[in-house]
């Protein structure tokens, strides 16, 4: 319920691929933070948390995406960046059947990707906040393309869940870079999700249906206020990618020197200001 502009609050939204579980921070305007390839709706809580403190008016919608998180996933699901989208629009008609829909957006990873390419069918969006973006030139490993076979995820998902805790830390560990080191609930609820071999499998077809290049034909087609945000020491964003993306947006481009690629943990101040910049830039 509704009470008061600090409110917080978890739904579980019904959509076609499944159920997404989305937990809302404040209370207005809507902003829709989008989490990367393998994460969920947790990365942008630090961020979130001090956007709804510092800017009273403002909703935050952070979504676990189908398959990832805790928000379930029909068997068989495209995650195929088309697929994607088309399941976010969803998303934001069911939480916001009447309006006012998100005018601002941010995304980490592939969720920045996924924020371009919702931009591009959603005009009412003016606003995003791009960290760590993966870009259309990003080419994802070839052999990724061995997990387009059911086959294929059924052994590696068997072989990978009861992994699920060494691995997340040597994930976690490579993405945060030389500097900051991820904090053990961070690990923590990064991996959890994957502990199962159904979930494993999950994951493991999210990675094959993952072809950056979609993004090419899939760009806004208008200007749009936007900041990107990238880390020195991102393994796998390079520095110079993000920074073509900006000037292809014509937008604010901030490099953090000391940064890896989970900006939304180590940098969340940074990230809530400038969110908090385009908010008076658009308003």
């Amino acid at each position: 319920m509704r009470v008061s502009d600090r409110r917080s609050e978890e739904r579980n939204v019904a959509i076609g691929g499944g159920t997404v579980r989305v937990a809302i921070l404040g209370r207005g305007r809507p902003v829709l933070f989008l989490h990367g390839i393998s994460a969920h709706g947790r990365a942008w809580r630090p961020v979130a948390e001090r956007f709804a403190e510092e800017h009273r008016g403002w909703e935050c919608w952070l979504p676990d995406l189908p398959g990832r998180g805790v928000s379930d996933a029909h068997s068989g699901l495209s995650y195929a960046l088309d697929d994607e989208v088309r399941r976010l629009r969803q998303l934001v008609r069911a939480l916001a059947p009447e309006g006012p829909r998100p005018q601002l957006v941010a995304g980490h990873s592939q969720g920045a990707a996924l924020a371009l390419a919702l931009t591009r069918a959603e005009p009412e969006i003016s606003g995003l906040l791009l960290s760590n973006p993966v870009t259309p030139e990003i080419r994802s490993p070839a052999v990724l393309r061995l997990l387009r076979y059911s086959a294929v995820r059924r052994v590696v998902g068997g072989v990978l869940a009861p992994l699920y805790a060494p691995l997340g830390h040597l994930v976690l560990r490579r993405a945060c870079g030389p500097v900051f080191r991820a904090p053990a609930d961070l690990v923590a609820a990064y991996a959890r999700p994957w502990a199962s071999p159904r979930r494993a499998r999950t994951l493991l077809r999210i990675l094959a249906d993952w072809r950056p290049a979609e993004l090419e034909d899939r760009m806004p087609d208008r200007p749009v206020a936007a900041h990107v945000v990238t880390g020195a020491h991102d393994p796998r964003i390079p520095v110079d990618a993000a920074e073509r993306l900006a000037s292809r947006l014509g937008c604010d481009f901030t490099v953090c020197t000391d940064g890896g690629h989970v900006l939304t943990e180590q940098h969340p101040r940074l990230l809530a200001r400038l969110l908090g910049e385009l908010t008076a830039a658009r308003v």
